[in-house]
């Protein structure tokens, strides 16, 4: 990504900083911009993934926020679905500019503290390029020797580059430091710990060179004050299972996931951070199976482990939500609402239909991500019944654009019906002519659920 100044730019700090003394310049913390094309009408700052402020967009979609008092760290910022990470320093002057429709791409930053976050959106962009580069991945397919070879002469170059930047920016300080080398070099890291999962169904012996994760003296995966980036989170998981793959558990197994749990309980320590990955882990092992049926002994593992009481009862509904509707059981009938506010019962609503339900809650699913899928997926299958069920509706609550109004209802928070989904979670229910559950817990973006459909479009029961 080019760093580039542009004219309009350099006009907006103008606009927003012209009017401002030096003195209460250097009294005060700003964060703004402005947003091209914006997916809605705020912009959310976050530390450690908690909300720190809303900044509503004026007529020009613009936006400005000033701090008397502000804590230094790591932050991001949320507009419509994307999302971005930065520095502040507290008497910062940051401005960005962003089209949201090439978002990392557009992104540019401006003003006092500008450079430090600059360099960390080239650090994120050169991971996403490699992440679509073939070549990269064509490096998997080397001998160990050589893979390790290939990486040590990347980690380089990332040296030379923060190197540099020091270099020309004095008193930086130790945190940001820190954040740069690991967005910088821990993508590579990942790497070295995918290759022997990446070569997994090779069949000849692979055997590491001694030096091969060398580089593990140096990271402590145990730092739960950097759980909220990214790029750390991505190691530290890939870490862990290569431990348990080195253990001698295919990812396939079903012993993978329980080992997967443990492994964790022995390596971290810094109870939120293990709680949290515990939660994840099980939780990404549940969707991916895209079934209700589960994985006992994982359900029993996690239990065992965690201390997160809130985290337990969260995962204990989505339990109670299998139960409810089952694979192999008749629907239970329950009533929903639909637009015209008139009631009527889920079995009226698919009988003698092969049917999808799509169970939905705009606090878990992007509005505009489940359109597209739904949209796709009606096309892709049209002997098949899709209706959308949209639960925790309020009085205000809007239908799906471009989705058929008669194929949608809702579950206010009056139906007796609601606790038949009270984890919230989204899911699809695959449901047969004859009203017979096929699948209670499908996931809309999973990878089965193409075959799990076209199972069901052919069915004649």
């Amino acid at each position: 990504m080019k760093i580039i100044l542009r004219p309009l730019f350099l006009l907006l700090t103008i606009v927003f900083f012209g009017s401002c003394t030096t003195s209460e310049k250097n009294q005060y913390t700003y964060f703004g911009g402005k947003i091209i094309h914006p997916k809605s009408e705020h912009v959310i700052l976050f530390k450690n993934d908690i909300p720190v402020d809303t900044l509503l967009l004026d007529k020009e979609d613009k936006f400005m926020g000033k701090y008397k008092e502000f804590n230094e760290g790591f932050y991001y910022f949320k507009h419509g679905p994307e999302f971005q990470y930065l520095y502040i320093k507290p008497k910062d002057s940051i401005l960005i500019r962003l089209n949201t429709w090439d978002f990392d791409e557009s992104l540019v930053f401006s003003g006092t503290g500008a450079e430090k976050n600059n360099i960390l959106i080239d650090c994120f962009l050169e991971q996403e390029k490699e992440n679509s580069n073939y070549t990269f991945y064509s490096f998997y397919k080397l001998p160990p020797n050589k893979f390790k070879s290939k990486m040590d002469s990347v980690l380089v170059l990332r040296q030379r580059k923060i190197d540099a930047f020091k270099n020309s920016n004095e008193k930086l300080p130790k945190e940001y430091l820190t954040i740069l080398e690991i967005v910088s070099k821990y993508p590579i890291y990942s790497r070295l710990e995918n290759y022997l999962l990446m070569n997994s169904k090779s069949k000849n012996t692979i055997t590491l060179p001694s030096n091969f994760y060398n580089y593990r003296k140096q990271v402590n995966i145990d730092n739960d004050s950097l759980m909220y980036l990214r790029t750390y989170g991505k190691y530290v998981v890939n870490r862990l299972h290569n431990e348990v793959y080195t253990q001698g558990y295919s990812s396939n197994s079903k012993k993978f996931t329980p080992s997967l749990l443990n492994t964790i309980d022995n390596h971290i320590k810094k109870e939120k951070l293990k709680n949290a990955l515990l939660r994840e882990m099980l939780m990404n092992d549940f969707l991916m199976n895209s079934s209700c049926s589960v994985n006992k002994e994982a359900f029993q593992t996690y239990f065992r482990l965690s201390t997160s009481i809130k985290d337990k009862k969260s995962i204990q509904r989505i339990l109670n939500d299998i139960k409810s509707i089952h694979g192999g059981k008749e629907l239970t009938n329950f009533n929903v609402t639909n637009y015209n506010n008139s009631t009527k019962s889920i079995q009226e609503i698919i009988a003698k239909k092969n049917s999808v339900l799509y169970v939905w809650t705009p606090k878990y699913t992007s509005k505009e991500y489940l359109t597209s899928r739904i949209k796709f997926l009606s096309h892709k299958f049209p002997k098949l019944h899709f209706v959308s069920i949209q639960i925790t509706a309020t009085k205000n609550n809007q239908p799906l654009k471009e989705i058929d109004i008669k194929n949608q209802f809702y579950i206010n928070s009056e139906n007796k019906y609601k606790n038949l989904f009270s984890s919230k979670l989204p899911r699809i229910i695959l449901v047969n002519k004859k009203g017979m559950v096929v699948n209670g817990f499908a996931v809309i973006n999973g990878q089965k659920i193409n075959k799990q459909l076209a199972y069901l479009q052919n069915s004649n029961k």
